[in-house]
């Protein structure tokens, strides 16, 4: 008898053990907010605004960590204590030439939206990713700056917290998928009780839109309550969409899964006409400014 008591007891402290995780700065021993933690089976979560991540019965899982300015780490389960060390990795700038020429500013507004499938709910844990296509004119031209504008929460949206955390992402292109992350910005907080708008400076990231295109892409981290903890409940904005087209640029969207290792790219159109049973054209509307 007591045997079985301890084989239960045991049971029941490895299906409810749980360890909170702090991931720091090898330079500085600083937390890292917001590092991307993989899991397998495509699972995963971020550490919280203090580095903070829960370990929740992933004991045979090998951990992944990511982050744009760490080198990448894989690290097993059951071999972390209570701190998981991250090393700053060394970017290579690109050459900048310097020349007498007159650099010309150019702001591509957002193009209009549409009433019908005017914007999409993207949830947490998700990208909605856009390919641009640069028009010959725009080729080698610089972004220094994006815009964003967001739709506030429908009541069918079920909301319970008004911030939600997102950041953007941009990636290098071949043959229409992703090859790797050149940018990602620092994390913000999205009021989703009313239409809101980001603005994100890259001036000083020298991001060249090439001709074999760009992904930008909008990630949703979660709802964050006062304190920076990433809430549980499934949580969501709603970018605006558009169906004009501008003669700057091609685009096309996608909804993607952070955690997919696969880097998947659902089209947003393909969802939306299965919904509606019609066919639909929208993308991703944006304000970019380019320098030439």
């Amino acid at each position: 008898m007591k045997k079985y008591l301890i084989l239960i007891f045991n049971l029941f402290f490895l299906n409810s053990y749980s360890q909170n995780i702090i991931v720091i700065d090898s330079t500085n021993q600083k937390p890292i907010p917001f590092v991307n933690v993989y899991f397998s089976k495509g699972e995963g979560t971020f550490t919280n605004e203090k580095g903070i991540f829960n370990l929740n019965n992933k004991f045979s899982d090998t951990l992944q960590l990511s982050h744009i300015a760490y080198d990448e780490i894989r690290i097993l389960a059951s071999n972390i204590k209570d701190t998981i060390v991250m090393s700053p990795n060394a970017v290579i700038l690109k050459e900048i030439v310097i020349s007498n020429g007159k650099k010309i500013s150019k702001f591509i507004d957002f193009p209009k939206k549409n009433s019908s499938y005017g914007s999409f709910p993207v949830i947490s844990k998700s990208e909605i990713i856009t390919l641009i296509t640069p028009s010959t004119e725009n080729i080698n031209s610089i972004i220094s700056n994006l815009e964003f504008k967001f739709e506030k929460k429908k009541s069918s949206d079920n909301a319970v917290n008004t911030k939600t955390a997102i950041r953007v992402n941009i990636y290098n292109s071949e043959n229409k998928k992703i090859k790797t992350k050149i940018y990602s910005s620092d994390v913000l907080i999205i009021d989703v009780t009313k239409k809101d708008m980001v603005n994100i400076d890259l001036n000083e990231n020298y991001i060249e839109l090439e001709k074999n295109a760009l992904f930008i892409a909008i990630e949703v981290i979660g709802d964050i309550d006062d304190s920076g903890n990433i809430l549980n409940n499934k949580s969501l904005i709603r970018p605006i969409l558009t169906s004009n087209k501008t003669d700057e640029y091609y685009s096309e969207t996608y909804l993607k899964y952070t955690f997919d290792k696969k880097l998947i790219l659902n089209p947003i159109n393909d969802i939306l006409e299965k919904s509606s049973g019609d066919k639909i054209n929208r993308n991703l509307s944006f304000g970019i400014t380019l320098i030439k």
